[in-house]
């Protein structure tokens, strides 16, 4: 299994350390600043819309984080995180040409670009996928309840797609790099298991590891 960034690495060279993550770059002043805070990490995947609906009205005045293309299109988002950061770019331009109402979203990545608020640097672990790294983010700074919308962790398709890839299937397809994935994600809610106590997930193969988000 691969992990980008493993644990063994230790602090060296770190400038924070927190809830079992260190790592580099201009984030301190994040780190605990949502403490208390729920969080909704809202995915790709199809489906996240109704989801996102369906979270809201079970959860008290979440901060909404979006993954990658998504984030284009939510009615409201606090913090945009990608893995994918030159398309980031673009995806905030969308937005900002497309979106009329005025909002301070903040943009996160592992990478340095103008666009980008925040730089996580050399996080260790490091999640591969943008979604499961959107939680790690939202985990540091500090928030408890993290609910997954439209992160299903299995082949069901982007909600721009009529099919799901044959690639990838974020874990569900037994081979290479694909399984490595939720291999990765068992590995850490195993050594952080108050992390995976945080975690919710509206559906798919996610909810039925973390568990779902229970009505009234």
């Amino acid at each position: 299994m691969t992990i980008r960034n493993a644990a063994s690495m230790g602090l060296h060279g770190s400038t924070w350390n927190t809830r079992g993550y260190c790592g580099q770059g201009q984030v301190a002043e994040l780190i605990g600043s949502l403490a208390g805070r729920s969080a909704l990490v809202c995915g790709n995947a199809a489906g996240v819309f109704a989801e996102v609906e369906q979270a809201l009205s079970l959860v008290t005045s979440p901060v909404i984080f979006a993954v990658n293309d998504v984030g284009m299109y939510l009615p409201h988002v606090d913090h945009w995180v990608s893995l994918h950061t030159d398309k980031l770019g673009t995806w905030r331009s969308v937005r900002w040409a497309e979106h009329t109402q005025k909002e301070s979203t903040q943009y996160h990545s592992d990478a340095a670009r103008p666009f980008v608020d925040w730089t996580w640097q050399q996080l260790t672990p490091q999640f591969c996928l943008s979604g499961y790294f959107a939680m790690q983010v939202a985990w540091i700074m500090g928030c408890e309840h993290i609910v997954l919308c439209g992160c299903p962790g299995d082949a069901t398709p982007r909600f721009f797609e009529a099919q799901a890839r044959e690639s990838f299937g974020y874990g569900s397809h037994d081979r290479g790099s694909d399984r490595a994935v939720r291999e990765q994600l068992q590995y850490e809610m195993a050594r952080l298991p108050d992390f995976k106590a945080a975690v919710r997930s509206m559906s798919g193969w996610t909810q039925s590891y973390f568990g779902g988000l229970e009505e009234g």
